[in-house]
């Protein structure tokens, strides 16, 4: 049970600071490697429209050559240097023309061409005949890069002849890329991708040590500032204490108690930060009761009890001049405060009465039952949770007092005996964390 839920500050933060490097690495790496991916599978791209319109300009060119050298149309000229083309080019090293049309002003000049070797020809033949295919040019030459059968593909239109004269006429290629060259691209931006990585990956680890022993510093300082915030507390604890003829013990243990059950009703974190304060600051308005009434050994009279009674007041005051110890109202201000609304200062009643306040009245009497005092022996846990069950509903909320009835005897067990620097060690290593709001900001 007391295996520490809380692990240590420093660990707590170099897990948390290698999960968020992990995490902000593996999103910048993904991010860099799509992005790397694309560009570089643009530029494969342009590359590959490039060397289409190459074979595609060589095919125009030589139409224009025929054209100018002979008497024949743009059409028969068309026809001649599409089949020396196929004759002398390579085209299995960077692809081939699958399909080529030449479009004249005489609609009977008209001729097309299909490769239909290519086995996705049938696909290539419905792309270009399609409604609109090569309608969205509005002017020469046109070119774009699409996907037909889910194979890349360079589809262009482009000027033949003079246009001043009646031979002119248009050319319409789609191009196709050899496998290889589509296969070379993919591999060359996987590769770009998975260096881009690598570099990622690499660097973060570069500057994980770094940050870790700027956040180590950090960490200590908080730690620091945690520890003399906790010194307050109990320093403010002690005082009353000591002027009470008591131990700050006291003040250890009825917080740790306290802590145990807020864990058992799974507070929040400020319920949790607010309980341990108010544990300590509790009585802080004793401060200002007489000696005569605060040690008094007897039973006070009635107005002696009244002006103990004020206690409750001032000690609100004290915490109302410190904006970090304002967390600990409802246990200061309510710890006097009864279930049937018998109790002190306002008179609340049930769960009008603040959740921390309530945990923290019944951890409060159990400590002072069970604790040795100059004019009085310690009762026995059980003898204490008897009176504690006497004062249930009436006194205590019932729920708070089942719930610390079945974890008092190990809690008891545990901490009755410990000193005072023990607890407190305990204490801080306990509840560090609900006060770690501002070292979170550091990772």
């Amino acid at each position: 049970m007391f295996s520490s839920r809380n692990v240590p500050l420093v660990t707590y933060v170099r897990r948390t600071l290698v999960a968020r490097l992990a995490i902000m690495a593996t999103v910048i790496a993904v991010a860099m490697a799509v992005f790397a991916y694309v560009a570089e599978e643009r530029m494969l791209k342009e590359e590959i429209v490039t060397e289409a319109r190459a074979d595609i300009g060589e095919l125009v060119a030589r139409t224009r050559e025929i054209v100018a050298q002979t008497d024949v149309t743009p059409a028969a000229a068309f026809d001649r240097a599409l089949g020396e083309f196929g004759a002398t080019r390579r085209l299995t090293t960077r692809g081939k023309i699958v399909y080529a049309k030449f479009s004249g002003r005489d609609k009977a000049e008209e001729r097309e061409y299909l490769d239909t070797t290519f086995v996705e020809h049938q696909a290539v033949w419905e792309h270009v005949h399609a409604d609109g295919a090569s309608a969205s040019y509005t002017e020469l030459p046109w070119v774009e890069t699409k996907r037909i059968a889910k194979l890349l593909a360079v589809h262009a239109v482009l000027l033949l002849g003079d246009p001043a004269q009646d031979e002119a006429g248009t050319a319409e290629i789609v191009f196709i890329p050899a496998p290889a060259v589509v296969t070379s691209m993919k591999r060359k931006s996987v590769f770009t991708a998975g260096i881009v990585v690598l570099i990622t990956l690499a660097t973060t680890g570069l500057l994980y040590p770094v940050v870790l022993r700027l956040t180590n510093r950090l960490v200590a300082f908080s730690r620091n500032m945690q520890a003399a915030n906790f010194e307050t507390l109990s320093l403010l604890g002690c005082i009353v204490a000591k002027r009470d003829s008591d131990t700050d013990e006291h003040n250890y243990r009825v917080t740790m108690y306290a802590l145990r059950m807020g864990e058992a009703l799974d507070l929040r974190t400020p319920q949790m930060r607010a309980l341990t304060m108010g544990a300590f600051l509790h009585d802080v308005g004793k401060i200002a009761i007489r000696d005569d009434i605060l040690l008094k050994p007897g039973r006070l009279t009635p107005d002696e009890f009244e002006i103990m009674k004020t206690h409750v007041r001032h000690g609100l005051d004290v915490i109302a001049r410190s904006t970090w110890l304002r967390e600990a109202r409802d246990v200061v201000g309510g710890h006097h405060e009864k279930f049937d609304g018998a109790g002190y200062p306002d008179g609340l009643e049930g769960k009008e009465i603040p959740l921390t306040a309530r945990i923290f009245a019944v951890a409060d009497v159990f400590d002072a039952l069970t604790s040795r005092r100059p004019y009085k022996a310690p009762l026995s846990c059980g003898e204490a949770l008897d009176i504690l069950e006497q004062g249930r509903g009436t006194h205590f909320d019932p729920e708070v007092v089942d719930l610390f009835a079945g974890m008092a005897k190990t809690l008891h067990e545990h901490y009755a005996h410990k000193t005072g620097s023990d607890l407190k060690a305990e204490l801080i290593d306990m509840s560090w964390r609900y006060f770690q709001h501002d070292a979170q900001t550091l990772i």
